[in-house]
């Protein structure tokens, strides 16, 4: 069938070209961009773009797109992780003052051009940095950051060429060559003789009645009198400017121009050599610029991940579970630029903040209403109903600009149990978006956007639409509404949108798999909660508040009784609805409360576990140490008797002297001393251990099992211990008192 086809197109000589929409707007990356654009994610971007340290970190996080892998969203997040605990501690990278490289290093031809003075100061800052933070990361002991310190490669020969040559400002060092060193100190010399003779004369007749002031003046490299221009004749030399008046002249006096061509002379030979410098310097760079372009890059990958933890601790941000499954969890859920907009208000800098006062940031998080919202396998469409400003379209923002910002590997303002799917795009359409250049409506509009979304999306694409079927007929909007709705049922896509058509209600009813919620009313406030509820469809509220402003009550009964006939739901099975799910989050709360209290028994009984177990440990070593001191003392006895006994000869001798050498072993060879030996072989560096003999429990800085011995810090200060003198337990709470011994 598909030949005859074949065939008969062949036959006509038509060609058959898909029907063209013109309410289309172009490619599905051009979707995904303008989904991004009404989400604000450009704006997020640009604010965690204000926590970077350089220019090129900047500017790369204000153009990250969302990832389409989960391990690479699961990884990006760790490493963040990772560097945020470092710089709790008080780390820094240090990479502020580290220029672009890319658009030095990276131009065609190796060796193309010289670089200037700055340019190799910055290849010194990069190589410098990298070899620093090599090492700090790799002492910290966490995995994705030990990664990245192994990609910092070591350039130690032309980094220590740069450094005896530049300076961090890019000022060429003395020590860069002999010559130049020599050069500087001859052209110093000479202008320090130059000085001297200018300093000496200008108060002398008659050249004192000349001068404009006693100020040596430098002009084009030379050191000058300024001379009142009516006195131009009075004073021998070469004129080398004049002042913007013209009453001033500049005059370098001739008994010093010979030995100003001198230090002229001189600084030339010192810019020569300068160039010959760079220009040596310059060719090593070449030779090294891939290994330094990588270096850079890796910096700049640092920037980006320390802006991305200093965004997080200033917005109180997590990193989400990101979920293989098909599994949307927000818990607790904040829009991240209102909470900026809250901390503006408070009077904090909109420029980069080092770090946003905790009390601030309680304040303004606790002005945002949370959201909590879940979409799954058995439940991925839900239909979002209530009052105008009520906050449905916060809802539908918060939901896709976190799953964005996840996807870029940014941590998001909720908190724990918060799980994200990777989805492969998140569609949207929110707002009005007219188009006066494409002659549409509202209404085409939205559905220029709509018949995209339904073209692109997938079954793991997450969509989100505001005020579905708004816009015409009510009847036809509805109608066609629900024909959307069933498309996306049909692909199992994750979808959330907003109505205010309660044809759309019932729909969710109608779904096994979709839901309906609703943004929380305050009848008597009227003013809504901005919080939403999972289970019920809301009301428009429309009535309530008429009725609230003053409309005649016979108008707002007629009215109810034609809004009951259309909604075609019966008013007060929805209303046994809502007070059936209120009792069922009532019994919900009132359970977690019992979990919680079990939980807390659970943990005192732990607790008190433990420290019975301590309790038990600290008294079996006292039994062994009271043990030990006992045979100590009889060893001591008896080998006090052996020592009366004097110098004995002989074979007797033999015996007394190797009975003192088993008395010996028999003090070091106790149970107890095992133990401690035992113990110390187990240690590790940044253990605890209680050291007796200094009543401390100290934090073990370097072990050395060679010769038996730990060092310790005890108050701040290292300390030598021998391995004998630890214990293997650590003193219990409330022994204080008899926990003491002077072993």
């Amino acid at each position: 069938m598909n030949e005859s086809r074949g065939s008969k197109g062949q036959r006509s000589g038509r060609k058959r070209t898909p029907k063209r929409n013109p309410l289309r707007e172009g490619s599905k990356q051009s979707v995904l961009n303008a989904a991004m654009r009404r989400l604000e994610l450009d704006q997020v971007l640009q604010l965690l773009s204000l926590h970077a340290t350089t220019s090129a970190g900047r500017q790369r996080l204000q153009s990250l797109s969302p990832q389409n892998s989960a391990e690479q969203m699961r990884r990006g997040l760790t490493v963040v992780e990772e560097i945020g605990t470092l710089i709790g501690n008080g780390f820094d990278p240090g990479l502020r003052g580290i220029g672009n490289l890319g658009s030095t290093l990276q131009r065609s031809g190796e060796g193309s051009s010289l670089l200037d003075a700055p340019q190799l100061a910055n290849v010194f800052k990069v190589l410098d940095r990298s070899r620093a933070l090599r090492g700090t990361l790799a002492e910290c002991d966490l995995p994705h950051l030990l990664e990245i310190s192994q990609r910092l490669t070591d350039l130690p020969a032309l980094r220590e060429k740069l450094e005896r040559a530049v300076d961090f400002s890019g000022e060429i060092l003395d020590e860069a060559s002999e010559a130049l060193l020599d050069l500087r100190m001859q052209a110093g010399e000479l202008e320090r003789e130059i000085r001297e003779w200018m300093e000496s004369h200008r108060e002398l007749s008659p050249w004192k009645k000349f001068l404009q002031g006693s100020v040596i003046t430098p002009r084009n490299g030379r050191l000058c009198w300024a001379v009142r221009v009516e006195c131009r004749h009075q004073v021998r030399g070469v004129v080398h400017g004049e002042s913007a008046s013209g009453q001033t002249l500049f005059v370098e006096p001739e008994p010093v121009v010979r030995k100003g061509h001198q230090l002229q002379r001189v600084q030339d030979r010192i810019l020569q050599e300068k160039r010959r410098i760079i220009a040596d310097l310059s060719r090593e760079v070449w030779l090294k610029s891939t290994q330094v372009i990588q270096l850079w890059e890796q910096l700049i990958e640092l920037d980006m991940i320390q802006a991305k933890a200093r965004f997080s601790k200033n917005l109180n941000c997590r990193i989400p579970e990101i979920s293989e499954d098909r599994v949307l969890r927000l818990v607790q859920a904040r829009h991240p630029l209102l909470i900026w907009r809250q901390l503006q208000q408070q009077g904090n800098p909109v420029s980069l903040p080092e770090a946003v006062p905790s009390e601030n940031l309680k304040t303004a998080i606790d002005e945002i209403v949370p959201l909590d919202l879940q979409l799954n396998g058995g439940q991925f469409q839900l239909v979002v109903t209530g009052p105008n400003t009520g906050g449905k379209t916060v809802v539908l923002k918060t939901a896709g600009l976190l799953s964005l910002m996840a996807s870029c590997s940014i941590p998001v303002p909720v908190e724990e149990g918060t799980t994200i799917p990777c989805f492969d795009a998140v569609h949207v359409d929110i707002g009005d978006e007219q188009s006066l250049q494409q002659d549409l409506s509202t209404f085409s509009s939205h559905i220029a956007i709509i018949s995209e979304i339904l073209e692109f999306s997938t079954s793991k694409s997450l969509v989100l639409i505001d005020e579905l079927g708004s816009g015409t007929d009510p009847l036809e909007g509805a109608a066609l509404a629900e024909s959307v709705l069933d498309r996306l049922y049909e692909r199992g896509t994750f979808t959330v949108v907003t109505t205010h058509i309660g044809r759309l209600k019932e729909y969710a009813y109608r779904r096994k798999k979709c839901g309906n919620a609703a943004m929380e009313f305050d009848p008597e406030k009227l003013a809504p909660t901005y919080r939403l509820k999972i289970g019920l469809p809301g009301k428009s509220n429309a009535l309530v508040i008429a009725e609230k402003l003053g409309m005649p009550e016979e108008v707002i009964s007629r009215a109810r009784e034609l809004s009951e006939k259309e909604a075609g739901i019966d008013p007060e099975v929805l209303e046994g609805l809502r007070r059936s799910q209120s009792d069922l989050e009532r019994k919900v709360q009132e359970a977690e409360a019992q979990g919680e209290k079990a939980r807390l028994m659970a943990e005192e009984v732990a607790a008190t576990g433990q420290e019975q177990q301590r309790m038990k440990a600290a008294l079996e070593y006292e039994l062994e140490r009271i043990e030990e001191i006992r045979v100590r003392e009889v060893i001591d006895l008896v080998q006090a008797q052996l020592t009366q006994l004097g110098d004995i000869q002989g074979e007797r001798g033999e015996v007394v002297r190797a009975l003192k050498q088993q008395l010996e072993r028999s003090k070091a060879d106790t149970r107890l001393q095992q133990r401690r030996l035992e113990t110390a072989r187990s240690l590790r560096k940044g253990d605890a251990v209680f050291v007796p003999r200094l009543q401390k429990v100290c934090e073990i800085k370097k072990i050395n099992k060679e010769k038996q011995k730990l060092i310790v810090v005890l108050n701040g200060i290292d300390t030598e211990v021998q391995f004998q003198e630890i214990s293997w337990v650590l003193p219990p709470p409330g022994f204080d008192l008899w926990w003491y011994c002077d072993e």
